[in-house]
This record gives structure tokens, sequence and C-alpha cells, in this order.
């Protein structure tokens, strides 16, 4: 594997485990971006270049809807 395959993958494992730990779930904010976990997982693995840069930019609003620091 190449090492931006690498890269895409291991933050997109990342992007699983966050989601999990921070608690979001389906439906929390409203829109494409209103996935859960898994969804996010999905959408990483599918169009990174896109998915990757919108959890990063949502991850503040759903620390904040779940009471997370």
């Amino acid at each position: 594997m190449n090492p931006l395959g690498i890269l895409i993958l291991g933050s997109t494992i990342w992007v699983l485990i966050d989601a999990q730990t921070i608690g979001i779930k389906r439906g929390q904010i409203k829109g494409f971006f209103g996935m859960g976990p898994w969804g996010w997982f999905i959408a990483c693995l599918l169009i990174w270049i896109i998915a990757f840069p919108a959890y990063i930019a949502k991850r503040p609003e759903f620390k904040r809807i779940n009471g997370k620091s």
C-alpha cells in the first residue's frame, strides 16, 4: 500500500474511533453531516478528500452537543 493509502485508511479508522468516543449519533445535526460513526467511516473511505475535512470542521459541534470538552 502506498503512503497516501495508509494515511487515508489510518485517518478513516481514527474518525470511526473518535466519533464513537465523542458519542456521535445519527441525526444529531441537520443535513448531510448528521451521520453516525459508521456513516462518517464509510464517507471517509469513499470520498476522503471531502469527508475528512468536513468531519474535522464539524467535530467541535458534535463535542458541544454531547458535552465533551
